[in-house]
């Protein structure tokens, strides 16, 4: 290889003329919901948290009523519990509004756990109805929920879920 050859490959091998830069902002970070079930608990630290349940099969959303009951052995070592219990809760409505009556409960609006609660109802029930959307056009801050606490009447909403995930 002559001079010209190795003067050649030497330049090829030191990066083509790119010279390396600082940090370059590429905007934010990517956002936006996740698709699929997602079930709602209340963590150690008195805030829901969503948790992904994916191949869930439901046929409307009050099927996720059930599985709301109880989070799964590994949820409640993650420290997730759930307010949700008894029944019969009783979910109505179609489209974007959905009403849930829930049970033996009387409304305290100034209560956490109320809030909670109708926080795992709210989030749980408009996620599955956005999943139920076969079109993909439902989001779920699209789904207005109403919280009917049956015992002593009361009720809280129409509410979407990111009311509750402040």
């Amino acid at each position: 290889m002559g001079h010209v050859g190795v003067v050649l490959l030497a330049l090829v091998l030191a990066g083509c003329g790119v010279r390396p830069t600082g940090v370059v902002d590429a905007g934010a970070p990517a956002s936006g919901l996740t698709k699929g079930l997602r079930l709602y608990f209340v963590s150690e630290a008195g805030r829901l948290e969503g948790v992904p349940r994916p191949g869930q099969e439901i046929r409307e959303p009050a099927d996720v009523i059930k599985l709301l009951m109880g989070p799964s052995e590994s949820e409640k070592r993650s420290g997730l519990t759930t307010l949700v219990s008894g029944g019969p809760y009783d979910v109505t409505g179609e489209g974007d509004r959905l009403s849930v009556r829930v049970p033996g409960w009387e409304l305290d609006p100034a209560s956490v756990q109320h809030r909670n609660l109708a926080g795992q109802l709210v989030c749980s029930l408009a996620r599955a109805r956005s999943v139920l959307d076969r079109s993909g056009r439902t989001r779920p801050d699209d789904v207005r929920v109403t919280v009917v606490f049956a015992a002593g009447g009361g009720e809280l909403g129409p509410h979407v879920c990111s009311d509750f995930l402040t």
